[in-house]
């Protein structure tokens, strides 16, 4: 094995936040969202039984999406499965549920994408001349993650950005049935993301003709989705799309969708349904919510056996 990929593999045991010898980067260089192992706050799991219960405890802490809006300020409330009684509930409060438990989530796995931008753009005011060797290696180790060949700065900036809340809520929506889905409940895979090739945790379909990926939560969940995006050659177009409109600032779920046609078999018609909940939900208005720091709780439900 390579002392880059032996480096990267010490990076997937360390703690999400802190390396054990930390080395020149300030603060130590953060992992990919997808490798993070722990990413939850260290505070006390709360138990729910249904979503009747996880309504009740957001409304005793005045979660309420309105509230959100007003303020710009998003609790760190994060729910690490979902219930499997969300289709017994009234639409009305389905839908507000299910944003309110997702939102946390996103917001948190972009967070932690932005902490990489931020390093990389650090690293590269440094004449190279000065980078340590930790530096080096842990920019390789981007380059493997990220598949990005030449290992320079700015092509990794382009695969390393945020996915905005308004189009990750909308696809999570769609593709998971308002996280009422058999793969959602059971496997946490709120994104329809079929197994990657280098395997991992699956469900099947009926038959067992198609492996669907599987996650331990649902903030592993997000950033598995949130990496295919941000990788697969089928998504080069949203990559640029993504950099152009940033540029503009114009970093919109609505904008960004455009360039999702080949995420589904329905083509133009899914971006169009992408679209329309986006614009129906205002599921845009979320974007410059800001994750709370403090007061974190982890919400939990009864674990189901896995098919």
């Amino acid at each position: 094995m390579s002392f880059v990929k032996i480096f990267a593999s010490l990076l997937l045991l360390a703690s999400p936040f802190v390396l054990a010898n930390p080395v020149s980067l300030n603060p130590s260089p953060p992992l990919s969202p997808e490798q993070i192992q722990q990413p939850y706050p260290e505070v006390s799991i709360t138990r729910l039984h249904s979503a009747k219960e996880l309504i009740a405890a957001f409304d005793t802490h005045d979660y309420r999406l309105k509230v959100v809006k007003q303020s710009n300020m998003l609790p760190s409330y994060f729910v690490e499965n979902l219930p499997s009684d969300l289709n017994e509930l009234p639409v009305s409060q389905k839908t507000s549920a299910f944003i309110r438990l997702l939102l946390p989530t996103i917001k948190a796995v972009n967070r932690d994408i932005l902490q990489i931008r931020d390093e990389l753009q650090t690293l590269s005011a440094k004449p190279k001349s000065q980078w340590s060797e930790a530096e080096r290696l842990w920019l390789q180790s981007l380059a493997d993650t990220y598949a990005v060949k030449s290992g320079a700065i700015a092509e990794l900036l382009l695969h390393i950005d945020v996915i905005p809340a308004g189009m990750v809520l909308a696809q999570g929506i769609d593709e998971s049935g308002w996280g009422t889905s058999y793969f959602a409940i059971t496997g946490n895979n709120l994104y329809g993301e079929h197994l990657p090739h280098n395997g991992g945790k699956f469900l099947t379909t009926p038959g067992g003709h198609v492996k669907v990926a599987a996650f331990d939560n649902l903030y592993q969940s997000t950033a598995s989705y949130m990496h295919n995006l941000n990788t697969t050659l089928a998504y080069k177009e949203l990559r640029q799309l993504r950099q152009q409109l940033r540029l503009q600032k114009k970093l919109t779920g609505d904008e960004l969708v455009q360039s999702l046609l080949h995420y589904s078999t329905r083509g133009q018609a899914y971006v169009d349904n992408l679209r329309a909940l986006i614009k129906r939900h205002h599921l845009d208005d979320f974007d410059s919510a800001k994750l709370t720091e403090s007061d974190s709780i982890r919400y939990r439900f009864a674990r189901r056996a896995k098919g």
